[in-house]
């Protein structure tokens, strides 16, 4: 027959070692998700920044996203259709080329995509003058066809925001950036680099957790009381539109007076006061959506300083953006690890060894 000396003793150490366990930080398997949310990113509309180029591109952050448990990202070459986007529950949609148009079966997938719930991040850039250190690179000349997605959005009946554009006498259209004569980094006749800190964002918003400083340049939303803007600029920011091919118009004073950006909401440029607008996030029925005026911050590139050597997305809190946006936009995809399942294993390890030592004490 077995007898404990000290059943209360033994008791107590049980409860002692269980508690004890209980409260030991662990890695929980239940983060991960099956399956995986899948990321689609659109390479076949000719982006500016490519996803898997390290130095130019976008391949670090969005390897960073691949490496959680919880995401799958995968690139697509191919006009996009149903099939393509059948899975898909975020969509990403970077700096296209204004050569490369969405085709009308494109624009259906996408839509039906978002009927079906799935997300979409849509990010555009700012244009570049010929002061910019990247105007040597041929290619870089070509950021900024923002028109290029204020064309999607109508294509796929999204309303609520633009980015900023202005059309010549010649019938060229422009995009904007956004300046700032005293915040900004770069002191050049275009000064578009830009620290901003949490006075010129929504903190409460989830995109911002643990965001306190981002640098970018960027081009500006319209209109300028956009009610889904998360994101703006401080109050001696505006927008400057690109008058031509190589030059801005003047960037020492706003471009238009008060008067005329009210008979034109949807224009060019911003009136110093107004923190123009540069990233939105709102929902359509079931869909989430982000609309961001930089892809450029995110990339390998290095900043847009004389001599820099720190790439965009290694700056401040930029890739942390960048992946608190994905979790935004996936967030109904996701369930939360529940301690549930862990709390009634303990409760129940815990009665079966009350029960185990009320039999042994009654056969005592």
């Amino acid at each position: 027959m077995i007898r404990f000396k000290n059943p209360s003793r033994i008791i107590v150490i049980i409860f002692a070692v269980l508690f004890v366990s209980a409260s030991l930080q662990c890695p929980v398997q239940a983060q991960a998700v099956e399956p995986p949310v899948l990321i689609l990113f659109d390479a076949s509309h000719s982006p500016q920044h490519a996803p898997d180029d390290e130095a130019q591109g976008l391949k670090i952050v969005l390897d960073r996203v691949n490496e959680s448990t919880k995401y799958i990202v995968k690139i697509n070459e191919d006009p996009l259709n149903d099939t393509i986007l059948n899975d898909v529950d975020v969509l990403i949609i970077a700096a296209p080329d204004a050569s490369a148009e969405f085709e009308l079966n494109e624009t259906k997938a996408i839509v039906e995509m978002m009927n079906n719930g799935s997300s979409l991040l849509f990010l555009g850039d700012p244009m570049i003058n010929q002061t910019s250190n990247y105007w040597s690179n041929q290619v870089f000349r070509d950021i900024g066809e923002n028109y290029a997605l204020n064309t999607l959005f109508d294509q796929i009946n999204m309303t609520s925001v633009r980015f900023s554009t202005n059309t010549t006498e010649s019938a060229n259209t422009y995009c904007d950036a956004l300046f700032d004569l005293q915040n900004a980094l770069n002191a050049t006749q275009s000064p578009s680099l830009v620290a901003f800190d949490s006075t010129t964002w929504d903190a409460s918003h989830p995109i911002f957790n643990d965001i306190n400083t981002i640098v970018t340049m960027t081009a500006t939303l319209k209109p300028v009381d956009l009610a889904s803007s998360i994101a703006y600029g401080y109050d001696t920011s505006f927008a400057q539109y690109r008058r031509g091919p190589n030059s801005f118009a003047n960037i020492s004073y706003p471009n238009m007076t008060l008067s005329e950006f009210e008979a034109n909401p949807y224009s060019y440029s911003a009136i110093n006061g107004t923190f123009p607008p540069w990233l939105s996030a709102f929902t359509i029925d079931s869909s989430r959506v982000i609309v961001g005026g930089s892809t450029l911050m995110f990339t390998g590139r290095m900043l847009d300083l004389e001599d820099a050597e720190t790439a965009w997305y290694e700056v401040a809190d930029n890739t942390r953006l960048f992946l608190n946006m994905i979790d935004w936009l996936s967030e109904d995809f996701i369930e939360s690890p529940s301690a549930i399942s862990n709390m009634f294993i303990i409760s129940s390890v815990i009665l079966l060894i009350g029960v185990a030592f009320y039999l042994i004490k009654k056969r005592a």
